[in-house]
């Protein structure tokens, strides 16, 4: 066993640690050894991020970052154990990070959720896919609902609904290989394209038989949101496919932007208490007991921000930022199932 430490660690640093398996194969084993340590480093700071961040986040975070940014970060890279066969390398690796540098990635990419999640839904993409038997369309000039929702498009004079172009940039980011699995992360640029918030996938599957009925399963995407819901459409006695269509699309419409009447009110009344502070310290266990209580704290609707100071095995320091009294802050604490202790400059909290 030996230790390898690029950057020296000073006493009273915050790191954190984390260990991962490489196997890699290379020109040779030198070779081999050295592109096991660089991924290693990108592999143990995302199983950090995944830990330690909001679910999606970790992506995010690391697309803002090059090996030589994650390099600067590593403080420390133990070989636990390894086997070196030829031009393969194969080991168990203990990477150390500063804890503070991470802290102020996380900061970086929750600060961007928290302006989106109370900032006003600007627009909505629809994305719509239709199936008939077993074909499945999206981008094919084919696709009835596509057309539906451009007129439908065109006839709402708000402008907050937009249909793509369905052209080869679209395609390349959203087609019928990826559409169950397609997270904000991986649609962000259709959103820099179209300049929206949220994306729609409306999914329509139509059935002749006994009666024509639409399902359609509803996809909301955003950086703050994931919703789904189903809706069904059935024929009136006289009414035609494409009528069917035209119907469910305005419905859709309709819905979408009720919700986003009331997401504005909500935003505009959490927004409207007085603005306060506090420090507090987390108490936790493990790093998956962190992100729980994390995620708890900064769902809370008067939660503007959380600033981390610092990491540690077992505790995280921070800045919590947040609307209204202190009191109904507490109240809101405790009615999610933490442990809150109050002193007089700072907080203590932590998971029942």
């Amino acid at each position: 066993m030996f230790i390898l430490l690029p950057v020296q660690v000073f006493a009273g640093e915050s790191i954190v640690n984390s260990q991962i398996e490489v196997d890699v194969t290379g020109k040779d084993a030198v070779d081999a050894r050295n592109q096991a340590m660089e991924k290693g480093a990108v592999d143990a700071l995302k199983d950090l991020l995944d830990k330690l961040s909001q679910p999606g986040q970790a992506q995010d975070i690391l697309a803002t970052l090059d090996s030589r940014k994650i390099n600067k970060m590593v403080k420390g890279t133990e070989v636990l154990d390894e086997k070196i066969s030829g031009n393969r390398y194969h080991a168990q690796l203990m990477i150390s990070f500063d804890g503070e540098e991470l802290s102020a990635l996380i900061d970086k990419i929750n600060q961007q959720a928290m302006d989106d999640r109370g900032s006003t839904v600007s627009s909505f993409l629809i994305i719509p896919t239709y199936q008939e038997g077993n074909q499945i369309t999206i981008w094919d000039k084919s696709n009835p609902w596509q057309a539906v929702w451009k007129n439908v498009g065109l006839e709402n004079t708000s402008g907050d609904v937009i249909v793509p172009y369905g052209d080869a940039k679209d395609n390349m980011t959203i087609n019928s290989d990826n559409i169950s699995s397609v997270i904000f992360s991986s649609l962000a640029p259709l959103t820099i394209r179209y300049g929206v918030t949220d994306i729609v996938i409306v999914q329509a599957k139509l059935t002749q038989q006994p009666d024509m009925l639409l399902t359609v399963t509803k996809k909301r995407i955003s950086r703050g949101r994931n919703e789904i819901n189903i809706l069904s459409y059935r024929a009136d006695p006289q009414e035609t496919r494409d009528l069917l269509l035209t119907r469910a699309a305005r419905d859709i419409v309709t819905g979408l932007q009720h919700k986003k009447t009331e997401e504005l009110s909500v935003t505009q009344s959490v927004r409207g208490g007085d603005r306060n502070k506090i420090m507090m310290l987390a108490s936790i266990s493990t790093m998956p007991s962190w992100t729980q209580l994390r995620k708890k704290i900064s769902e809370l609707p008067m939660v503007d921000r959380i600033e981390m100071l610092a990491i540690s095995p077992k505790q995280v320091d921070m800045v919590v930022y947040y609307r209204g009294s202190p009191d109904s802050f507490a109240r809101a604490i405790l009615a999610s199932n933490l442990r809150l202790i109050q002193n007089k400059d700072y907080w203590v909290v932590s998971r029942d």
